[in-house]
């Protein structure tokens, strides 16, 4: 027996079935065995989109543009005519597969950066001289946070600070700049009455990179408050879907189900099963972030995120039964996946969140499902997602 298999646990003796069951009455927790509910409230939903006229040939930077969300906030850009320049780590090999093709093709533009360099970022503001900013950039894995803090806070506090100083003292031009901050701001959840949190909510941060990201908005706000440099604060929940990072979680249950279709594993492996999130698919959410800036209100912050959580236990059954699997493969719990705080007797933690303020600011809903985000995500690993 290997040392993986020895903690292995199995899903049935950690996942809890009812402590749930007061959050799936209340329709703030999908059902999976009410799916169909659930997916008719999605198809009913009409959103607002990005206006293109506000955006064709205004010059936008994107930090951390090669990343998941950073590169579809550039695809949805670049579709509405806007001049797009994007940031991206220097690579051995200049590799970027999120956004190649549109290098090749010259619709965005590219500068290799060290965001922590003031100079560095001060030439940059100088040379593009932006109409709008999406700060994407971050060290943003939990499990990286809690084995290396000192990096994840030089990287991610030093680059906002370097970012909004050169913003405000040498662009002019800068009409807004969206701050890509987090649910994970929120914290634990003292108990389920605390769902769905609203922006008023306390912040209680539990780990490094959720005490960055708060670090991030109240220097967005100190900004606005002392400069009235145009900063919008987004707490942006779980954004899920194509090009997600093979580390997280839902794209290790996708790589996962994909091996399992292949005919290369028999089994599924998890951590916490008690957690409970809420997902957005990134296709929604990115929009929501450029929809940030047309219309949200400057120094202020909202909630992103689709007001439906899902257990993470039921987000592994539904994607197993997605795929006709829940009769033939098993679930395991590996222990090496939880976080400090969940490796107690109490292992739920996570978030439901309220959208109610940045829907009225901007008429967005959600318009993609779970089962959107599961389905994509699988499709993506052999290439084979459209959307």
């Amino acid at each position: 027996m290997t040392n993986q298999e020895t903690q292995l646990l199995s899903f049935e003796e950690v996942f809890d079935h009812e402590r749930f069951k007061e959050l799936k009455k209340s329709k703030y927790l999908i059902d999976i065995e009410a799916l169909v509910e659930y997916r008719q409230e999605i198809d009913r939903n009409r959103s607002e989109k990005p206006n293109g006229a506000f955006w064709k040939d205004k010059r936008i930077l994107i930090t951390g543009t090669a990343g998941m969300v950073g590169s579809t906030i550039a695809d949805i850009l670049v579709e509405m005519g806007a001049e797009v320049y994007g940031t991206v780590k220097r690579h051995a090999v200049p590799h970027y597969p999120n956004i190649n093709a549109q290098i090749a093709d010259g619709r965005i533009k590219t500068h290799e950066v060290d965001l922590r360099d003031y100079g560095r970022v001060v030439e940059l503001m100088k040379q593009i001289e932006p109409h709008a900013i999406f700060h994407q950039a971050a060290e943003s894995f939990i499990p990286t946070s809690i084995k290396q803090p000192s990096h994840v806070v030089e990287n991610n506090c030093v680059s906002t600070v370097n970012l909004l100083e050169a913003a405000t003292r040498d662009d002019k031009s800068l009409e807004g700049i969206q701050l890509a901050c987090s649910s994970e701001e929120y914290g634990f959840i003292n108990n389920l009455e605390e769902l769905p949190v609203k922006e008023t909510h306390e912040l209680r941060p539990t780990s490094t990179y959720a005490a960055t990201k708060v670090f991030t908005e109240y220097l967005g706000r100190a900004y606005f408050y002392m400069y009235k440099t145009p900063t919008i604060m987004t707490r942006t929940f779980n954004q899920e879907g194509p090009r997600r990072g093979p580390q997280f979680f839902t794209a290790r249950i996708a790589n996962q189900i994909s091996a399992v279709l292949e005919g290369k594993a028999d089994k599924i492996v998890m951590g916490n099963p008690n957690s409970v999130r809420d997902f957005t698919h990134v296709h929604d959410s990115a929009r929501a972030q450029i929809m940030a800036i047309e219309r949200c209100n400057r120094g202020e912050a909202y909630n992103i995120c689709s007001g439906k959580g899902i257990a993470t236990g039921d987000y592994v059954k539904l994607a197993l039964q997605t795929f006709e699997l829940d009769k033939k493969i098993k679930v395991f719990i590996d222990k090496a996946f939880l976080r400090p705080y969940e490796r107690g007797e109490c292992l739920f933690d996570g978030f439901i969140g309220d959208n109610s303020k940045f829907v009225e600011k901007t008429n967005w809903k959600p318009t993609l499902s779970v089962v959107d985000i599961i389905k994509d995500g699988v499709a993506s690993i052999n290439g084979h997602c459209t959307k």
